[in-house]
């Protein structure tokens, strides 16, 4: 759908959903499942970088309920289309500096998901056209406004070309950590640490007896100054090499922080972790690309949704990447918000009179995400005290170091 018309839409949508990631789009479909009409706003003309992520099995079905099968299309084009390949499980060096594997072959699924961002986000965009939601692409949220006497939301969004003014019943803040809505709204966003991911891309041709790298583990290794992520990168069976993601996650105001966002200073600091380097060393992996740096610390709103709309994933509260929940999260909330908006559309189009309609199912989302921020600070706290070896360094010290905790297999099982 392109911006040409007049400055003021008549058209009154169901909803609008700001934000095309994951909880957006996903929102959408839930919506547009329902036969709600849904208008989706993407900022974005083209994608750009994002970091890529691991789930574990228990995720899966929510990506299946949303994208059809995967277990039955991997390995026969999937990676192209919806940038998706199989994960065998964890290798972590977490409480030791010996590797310990977690392997997903004991699991129901049997195996987990690596996720290209790219093609994994823009799957959902099409599964939402497809369902009959309006993209808007290249559009972004420059003001709202309640209209009382109408009921609905005055939207006012920018594009490249023009401004127009849309409206709407209800407001779906899907803009990941930015959280635009709430923030024009005046909702305070708490930060609750001050973590950062610099991450590297990394290429290799040939390595070990010439062969290339067929890893198909999830490898997490803490260091001093923070900890490490690696995973082979989702590309084309026919691809004559390989690519893996390597990211350090530290505290942006920590001296890790200012070396990582260097190219020589990234290198030295993988060079100090021996089983990230040695991997790398192992298949002759170099560099390619710019380091990216994200924000990738705990934060949540004060407040989750309000009269007439709702924040969904990230938008309305973000986890550390060690918990391995992040598209997960984005997809389980979509989906509950958008049945909680259908929910309340109904209720009020059978009785068009009353006020406050929503209200009931507006607090019951609420309460589903403080209860999932509770679940989340209990997790978060475990595993970061499950790791013992450097408790005289800020980064470890501030959140709680101990080794009074359960066994390394029982936290590559429970979270990574």
């Amino acid at each position: 759908m392109t911006n040409n018309g007049s400055e003021i839409s008549t058209t009154i949508w169901d909803a609008i959903v700001i934000g095309g990631g994951p909880a957006g789009a996903a929102a959408a479909i839930t919506l547009a499942r329902n036969s709600r009409s849904v208008l989706l706003l993407e900022k974005r003309i083209k994608a750009g970088f994002t970091l890529g992520e691991s789930l574990p099995p228990a995720a899966i079905g929510v990506v299946e309920h949303f994208l059809g099968s995967v277990e039955k299309d991997i390995g026969v084009g999937i990676t192209k289309t919806i940038g998706i390949t199989k994960t065998k499980g964890n290798v972590s060096c977490w409480q030791h500096a010996a590797p310990q594997i977690s392997d997903f072959f004991f699991t129901p699924k049997g195996f987990g998901l690596c996720i290209d961002r790219t093609n994994f986000d823009q799957a959902l965009r099409d599964v939402a056209l497809k369902c009959g939601v309006s993209v808007l692409y290249g559009a972004q949220l420059t003001g709202c406004r309640r209209s009382e006497n109408y009921q609905r939301w005055d939207v006012e969004v920018s594009s490249k070309s023009s401004k127009q003014t849309y409206h709407a019943k209800y407001l779906l803040d899907c803009s990941g950590r930015r959280s635009v809505v709430a923030r024009a709204l005046g909702i305070e966003r708490q930060c609750h640490d001050n973590l950062f991911a610099y991450a590297q891309r990394f290429v290799s041709a040939s390595g070990e007896d010439s062969g290339l790298d067929k890893d198909a583990y999830t490898r997490i290794e803490a260091s001093p100054e923070g900890w490490w992520y690696s995973n082979r990168l989702p590309l084309a069976n026919t691809s004559k090499s390989t690519e893996r993601l390597v990211v350090l996650h530290t505290d942006k105001d920590s001296s890790a922080a200012q070396q990582a966002a260097t190219p020589s200073g990234f290198l030295k600091l993988i060079a100090q972790s021996p089983h990230i380097s040695s991997y790398l060393n192992k298949f002759a992996y170099t560099p390619i690309g710019k380091i990216k740096g994200a924000a990738a610390g705990s934060e949540r709103l004060v407040q989750f949704c309000g009269e007439g709309w709702l924040a969904v994933g990230d938008a309305a509260q973000a986890y550390d990447p060690l918990s391995s929940q992040g598209i997960y999260k984005a997809l389980n909330s979509a989906s509950s918000a958008g049945q909680m908006v259908n929910y309340a559309l109904a209720k009020s189009e059978q009785s068009p009179s009353s006020e406050n309609d929503d209200q009931f199912f507006l607090k019951r989302y609420a309460h589903e995400q403080e209860q999932l921020w509770a679940d989340y600070v209990q997790q978060h706290k475990y595993y970061y005290a499950s790791q013992p070896r450097w408790l005289d360094q800020p980064f470890w010290n501030q959140r709680g170091s101990s080794t009074d905790v359960g066994s390394e297999s029982q936290l590559v099982r429970g979270v990574l």
